[in-house]
This record gives C-alpha cells, sequence and structure tokens, in this order.
C-alpha cells in the first residue's frame, strides 16, 4: 500500500472517531439536560463523570 493511501486512510478513521466523539458528547449534553443522573451518563457514553460535570 502507498505512503499517500496509507496516509489516506488514517486521516479517514482519525475522522470517524472524532465524528463518534462529538455524537457521544453532544447525546450526553442531552441527557444531562433532562436531568438524568451523571453515573449513568457515564454509563451508556464511555465519558467519565468529570467530564459530564464540564459540559
Amino acid at each position: 500500500m502507498s505512503s499517500d493511501k496509507t496516509l489516506h486512510l488514517e486521516a479517514q478513521e482519525r475522522g470517524k472517531a472524532e465524528g463518534k466523539a462529538e455524537g457521544l458528547i453532544e447525546m450526553a449534553q442531552k441527557m444531562k439536560r433532562t436531568g438524568m443522573d451523571f453515573s449513568l451518563i457515564s454509563q451508556l457514553t464511555g465519558l467519565s463523570i468529570e467530564q459530564i460535570e464540564l459540559l
């Protein structure tokens, strides 16, 4: 595989990971606004309670 192709695939994977993280943060923000317990939000999203508190 050429280095250009490898770089493209790595960038594509990084973009997917960033998009997934943004989606989890958005979902956690919505859960937080509804008053859901932070430990449950953490369990469902994989975010730490500290991260949720900062949202």
